[in-house]
């Protein structure tokens, strides 16, 4: 081999050499970087296995109580307030919040219980729903629910210091209908003269409940066209109609506010609509994200309160407090967690595997290189000592 041949040939040995190592001294940072991730990926691992949920009663099965994740629709519905605790969620003014539809059905109600339990289908009405009233011969049902109507409005008249002639004044009560059930005003009509409303005058919660009630009634008996069909006169539906009549008096008395999709709605009334979407941005909204409803509870931003009928209203309580609401171990966040864990440590090994050959593969080439390396260099070297003896 040539001198410069020789040369030139163990430059390139030289060069393949380097990039050898480059090679080598790279994948060796990737392994290390491996290693990194191993250890993260295990402490992530290791945080998750520590993963809680909270779960509220809503439940039992013989005596065993059953418990489910708790999130805004679950532990503000009527399921859980059978059990004997309706929850409702507050922020910080104190305002309730509640869904949609709800806030929907309040304002169309315009302050008048007696429609927005209609718009539910129900009434606080427990007389008969099939008896009204009529122009010919009464029977003694129709008699005892006049007389129930009676006392009813006395009640509240009384409270409020209105008289309409001595206790034995004749029927006058009446219903001004709009057509649909809940829609109108009670009416008294005093001997001789012409209907008139009956329009609340009160100032507590006591009288407008006198006043709810006997409005109820009135519109039972007197109303020509729909009325609500599920009644306190069927017990299965008194539950039902606490539970709504609750909510309405604690977002008469308190306000309220709910979240929307809607623009409009939010745009008109900000007060009481929250928007959830910007710019087709979706921010995730607490009556239906259980992970953002939490985050709001534990913040603070949000918190729980409960019907307490010793009270006569809601009262406050916490998740960590009450009884009813238990904090557990996450086992479906755990075993995702287990998933992705073996997952990522698998495609770790691969990777570390996949390095390994490739170190393998570059340790082979190098000592072939370097053998050639030092064969080509030995030829030089006595190329170089041939060439200085001649000259010498």
């Amino acid at each position: 081999m040539g001198m410069a041949a020789s040369q030139a040939r163990l430059l390139s040995i030289t060069a393949r050499l380097t990039d050898n190592e480059q090679a080598g001294q790279a994948i060796s940072y990737a392994k290390e970087r491996l290693a990194n991730q191993t250890d993260q990926i295990t402490a992530e691992y290791n945080n998750a296995l520590a993963a809680t949920k909270y779960t509220v009663l809503t439940s039992f099965d013989g005596a065993s109580a059953n418990y489910s994740d708790l999130t805004y629709k679950v532990i503000t519905s009527p399921q859980v307030a059978e059990l004997g605790k309706q929850y409702i969620v507050s922020d910080t003014k104190g305002r309730v919040l509640v869904s949609e539809q709800m806030a929907d059905r309040f304002l169309e109600s315009n302050g008048d219980l007696t429609r927005f339990l209609a718009l539910y289908g129900y009434s606080i009405s427990d007389i008969d729903p099939d008896l009204k009233v009529t122009d010919g011969d009464k029977t003694d049902e129709h008699t005892e629910a006049e007389e129930k109507i009676h006392d009813a409005w006395d009640k509240y008249l009384t409270s409020v210091g209105i008289e309409y002639g001595d206790d034995e004044h004749d029927f006058g009560f009446g219903w001004m209908s709009f057509g649909a059930a809940g829609l109108g005003y009670a009416t008294y009509t005093p001997a001789g003269g012409d209907p008139q409303p009956i329009n609340y005058n009160g100032t507590t919660k006591e009288q407008r409940e006198l006043y709810d009630y006997a409005v109820a009634l009135t519109e039972a008996y007197c109303s020509t066209s729909a009325t609500p069909d599920k009644t306190a006169y069927d017990v299965e539906n008194k539950q039902m109609i606490t539970y709504y009549e609750n909510l309405f008096y604690r977002m008469q008395s308190g306000d309220f506010f709910t979240y929307t999709d809607s623009a409009a709605k939010a745009n008109q009334d900000s007060s009481h609509y929250i928007l959830t979407q910007v710019d087709n941005d979706i921010n995730k909204s607490p009556l239906t994200d259980m992970s953002t409803f939490i985050e709001e509870l534990e913040q603070g931003n949000f918190k729980l309160e409960y019907y307490s009928a010793s009270e006569g209203g809601f009262v406050s309580t916490t998740l960590s407090e009450d009884e009813s609401i238990q904090e557990v171990k996450d086992e479906a966040k755990i075993s995702e967690a287990e998933r992705t864990y073996t997952q990522a440590l698998e495609d770790l090994e691969q990777k570390d595997n996949r390095f390994d050959l490739e170190l393998k593969k570059l340790d082979t080439e190098h000592n072939t290189l370097q053998t050639e390396y030092d064969s080509v260099k030995s030829v030089v070297d006595k190329n170089v000592e041939k060439t200085f003896s001649i000259f010498s």
